[in-house]
């Protein structure tokens, strides 16, 4: 393996030819424009209404600065880079009287402070303001962070942030994960209000409600070193406080209309939001509440008991139920000092869809006779049909509808956060934040214990394989899906910094964070049957405390034009108290490194800059990687290995901002990625002398690529953002369970070369643009596209494929258009709006996924056979290999599993009101 530094001297060469080139080509001048919010400064903004109309084109100045704005068509403005502290904004439409309002700035904040201009216009002279234009491009940044406003989430037709954040340049989305840059899904960090809200033992990030959102960082590169723990990228987001004026927002979102055959998902969401003054003094408070209830496009026909209110509204849990609520106080003890204590929570009730346990129908049940000619208390189940067969003999059938015998995910999620904000100076500013987290995850066949469980593996499918008829060895004929799981991981956080702005060239920062770690699992697969005496054919059963914190400095000097960006970051890690020594082979008890980062950002004019970062960052391996455990009480694949390393990335980057006018700014930048330390699996001996199986640091992979942004912001009734991402992502393996495949056998060798990453797209694109006429209409539109995905061929009776033959293939690229438009009216005095939201509007057959796991045992004759199937005959869907006409040449039959492609074209319709 090459030394990084090596490795990326050349590349890092040609990055900075082409940057000063793309400087001489750029360089222009243009008026200062303010800085954007950092350590000792924020945002100001908000809106301009007329009885609920907006008031474009009114100017919006911080009195006693230099500072200010203009209002967008929709009465709305944005101010970043205010210092901290308290100011009077003044607002001036022409033709209304000026209208004036105090508000506090906070450090790293955003200040929201709404206007209502009277109704009674007059005709004077409007003083001359000297206003400025909100800043496009950072001058003094070299991180590469794209930002998404919580109006900007409203304009985007997604669901949730993480399909926001996918639609921005450097993101892969795959399975469900956001992949930053070419690193693996587990490598991005959520933070609410600055804590991390990702589980640390089994990855996963809490989800928001959309209303509960004021804005929104996603960094991709560059880290100042006061983001750690993410190897590849971090999204920051801040949630809304309540104003002195009560506001909000109630919305309904369907697709169901009327019968209940015309409905695309049986989907309904539920949304209000709303905030403002509280009777005690200084004191506000927001409140959301956003309710997902769906079948989804995998329909598995479970049996759920519904009612309907008003004929209409419908009752009851469905396939798919998402809660997101939040609730944030906030109080002001003086212009000073601010306190508010938030709370999250999640809790999302879902059963998936499993191919083999979708039909309804009857299974033949028969009892056999004991030696003492008395019946068996224990049926045997024989042969399926979709309709009750002949009686005789004994025989009876029981009706089973197979999707209610399929694992229901229960997963809930509760985050308690109190901040205490204090500028202790005009030029200082000190935060401290406690937080208490609360991941809690239990997946079980209705509710049922381990030992409950209906039928033990393998024998679902033992009547089509008996002396059934059917002879379908795919479909399960009677039992339940062996899978239990019952998790919880607790997290409670000290968080505090510091920021000054010291001398005249330097603002410095600086933090210090304790976790404490509690991580429990019990997770069965064949949960009836038994190991070591205990439930569980295959167990895993730990619970672990450990420790953890990290301390940093960072330091941004501006000199004679050049800014520099330098930091440190310590970050220092345990097993915990109840590791032995003995576990710890290395003699390490704790974990610690450093990690230097260096950003230079260098203003060629006042419409460009250019800069570059590199920077080492590490992240603690999932403590299951940890705690996994094969001990008395437990029989796992693989052993768990408390001595690991964290995982280490070591990235370069260049990039390029230019204003091209007030309204349209673009970025270009470069990047390289060494990732090292990666999860993989080797093998050990134990202390009975017995080949084991155990995490290790091992794998290696590098990401390198180029993405461009333009942004149009919304002027002249429309707005368009732009991004593109060409990446090449490769590595050792795509998962840390790769190498077991060899040791199981399954591989002709081990894997040390690289190779296509599973997520390796090398092309993307989204396109998301608004029409709109304030107050009366909009239209917006969000394409999106990505080149084929990697897969590896396989091919019949290969038992030990070649790892060379790794995503060697690609599949089609993919396309999703979605169309969303809406109509403003007055209602009784409130602002009324119709939504109609068309999703995959093409109706394109997009391949989610070739091979799904967990078929029957007795399927799987040649190998994969999904993928087998789709390498031989380019179709999708599935199939397994059968004899069918008798001719001893086996044929394919398909099955047609649908998880295999994404949602085709969804409708839906929505009406909301806002006060």
């Amino acid at each position: 393996m090459l030394n990084p530094v090596r490795r990326s001297l050349p590349t890092l060469a040609i990055v900075t030819t082409c940057l000063v080139l793309s400087a001489s080509a750029f360089a222009q001048t243009r008026p200062a424009t303010p800085a954007p919010a950092s350590a000792t400064t924020g945002r100001i903004s908000g809106k301009a209404l007329e009885k609920g109309s907006p008031v474009p084109f009114a100017n919006v100045v911080v009195l006693g600065t230099k500072q200010g704005t203009m209002t967008d068509e929709t009465g709305a403005f944005v101010i970043p880079g205010v210092p901290v502290g308290t100011y009077q904004v003044k607002l001036q439409a022409i033709g209304y009287d000026p209208v004036i309002q105090t508000v506090q700035v906070d450090a790293g904040q955003t200040a929201v402070v709404n206007f209502m201009v009277g109704a009674t216009k007059v005709v004077k002279e409007v003083e001359t303001i000297e206003v400025r234009a909100e800043k496009r491009i950072d001058t003094k940044s070299s991180t590469t962070k794209q930002t998404i406003s919580a109006e900007k989430l409203k304009e985007i037709p997604v669901d949730n942030l993480s399909q926001a954040v996918a639609t921005k340049a450097g993101v892969v989305a795959q399975g469900g994960e956001l992949h930053f840059r070419g690193g693996r899904g587990g490598e991005v960090k959520f933070q609410f209000d600055g804590v991390e809200a990702t589980d640390p033992a089994f990855g996963g990030s809490a989800n928001i409600a959309n209303l509960a959102v004021a804005g929104t960082d996603v960094l991709s590169g560059g880290f100042d070193a006061e983001y750690g723990n993410a190897l590849s990228g971090v999204v920051s987001v801040s949630t809304k406080e309540g104003t002195d004026r009560l506001g909000g927002e109630v919305r309904w979102d369907t697709d169901r209309y009327g019968d209940p055959t015309k409905t695309f998902n049986n989907f309904d969401r539920f949304t209000f939001g709303f905030g403002g003054p509280t009777p005690v003094k200084n004191l506000t408070y927001f409140a959301t509440y956003e309710g997902s209830f769906s079948d989804t496009y995998l329909k598995s026909g479970m049996t759920q008991p519904r009612r309907t209110l008003l004929d209409f509204i419908q009752l009851g849990n469905r396939q798919s139920n998402q809660i997101n609520t939040n609730f944030k106080l906030a109080y002001r003890l003086n212009p000073r000092n601010k306190l508010t204590f938030e709370t999250i929570n999640n809790h999302q009730i879902s059963t998936p869809y499993i191919h083999e346990w979708s039909r309804k129908g009857y299974v033949a049940k028969t009892y056999d006779r004991n030696p003492d000619g008395t019946l068996s208390s224990e049926p045997r189940y024989g042969s399926w049909s979709a309709t009750p067969g002949d009686t005789a003999g004994g025989v009876s059938y029981q009706y089973v509808n197979m999707a209610d015998h399929v694992p229901t995910f229960d997963d809930r999620y509760q985050q308690f956060t109190g901040v205490w904000t204090n500028q202790l100076s005009d030029k200082s500013v000190w935060t401290t934040r406690l937080a208490s987290l609360n991941f809690n995850t239990k997946n079980t066949v209705g509710g049922k214990e381990p030992w409950e469980y209906w039928i033990q593996n393998p024998f679902y499918w033992s009547g089509n394989l008996g002396f059934g008829t059917e002879n379908n060895p795919f479909f399960a004929t009677h039992g339940d899906v062996p899978q239990y799981l019952a998790r919880q991981t607790r997290v409670y956080t000290m968080k505090t910094d510091y920021s000054t702005r010291h001398w005249k060239q330097h603002t410095w920062k600086t933090g210090l964070e304790a976790k404490y770690n509690r991580v429990q699992n019990l997770s069965l697969t064949s949960p009836n049957n038994e190991s070591n005496g205990l439930p569980g054919g295959t167990r895993s059963d730990f619970v672990n405390y450990n420790p953890e914190g990290s301390t940093y400095l960072q330091d941004r000097w501006e000199f004679e034009g050049l800014v520099l960006n330098a930091g440190l970051r310590f970050d220092i890690f345990s097993p915990g108290a109840q590791i032995s020594g003995a576990d710890l082979k290395s003699g390490k008890r704790y974990k610690q490194q450093f990690s230097p980062r260096l950003g230079i950002a260098y203003p060629v004019s006042d419409k460009d800059v250019l800069s570059f970062h590199y920077g080492w960052t590490y992240q603690t391996p999932q403590r299951s990687f940890i705690f996994e455990n094969r001990g008395i009480s437990s029989t796992v694949g693989v052993k768990g290995n408390p001595d690991l390393e964290p995982e280490t990335n070591i990235a370069y980057q260049a990039g390029v901002q230019h204003l091209f006018t007030k309204d349209i700014s673009g970025q270009f930048s470069v990047f390289f990625k060494d990732i090292y330390g990666l999860i993989t699996v080797r093998q050990e001996r134990d202390e009975a002398g017995n080949l084991v199986n155990v995490f290790f640091n091992g794998d290696y992979a590098s990401a390198r690529g180029f993405e461009a942004s333009l942004i149009k912001s919304f002027s002249h009734k429309f707005s368009t953002d732009v991004n593109y991402t060409y990446s090449i992502a490769t590595g050792v393996a795509s998962d840390p369970n790769t190498a077991l495949q060899f040791f199981n056998g399954g591989r002709l060798y081990l894997p040390i070369s690289e190779q296509p990453l599973n997520w390796d797209q090398r092309h993307t694109v989204s396109i998301a643009s608004t029409i709109r006429d304030p107050g009366k209409w909009g239209l917006r539109m969000l394409w999106t596209y990505g080149s084929g995905f990697p897969f590896t061929p396989a091919f019949r009776n290969d038992r030990r494929p070649d790892p060379a033959l790794t995503n060697s293939r690609r599949q089609p690229s993919q396309a999703r258009l979605t169309l969303d438009a809406d109509k403003f009216y007055k209602v009784w005095g409130q602002n009324v709006t119709l939504f109609m939201d068309a999703r995959n509007v093409l109706d394109a057959d997009n391949i989610q996924t070739i091979s799904v796991g967990g078929r029957s045992p007795f399927v799987n004759t040649a190998g994969d056979d999904y993928t087998i199937y789709y390498t031989e005959t380019g179709r999708t869907g599935g199939a397994y290999l059968q004899d069918v006409n008798g001719d001893s040449i086996l044929d394919w039959v398909p099955v047609h599993d649908p998880r295999v492609f994404e949602e085709g074209r969804n409708v839906r319709m929505g009406i909301s009101v806002t006060f």
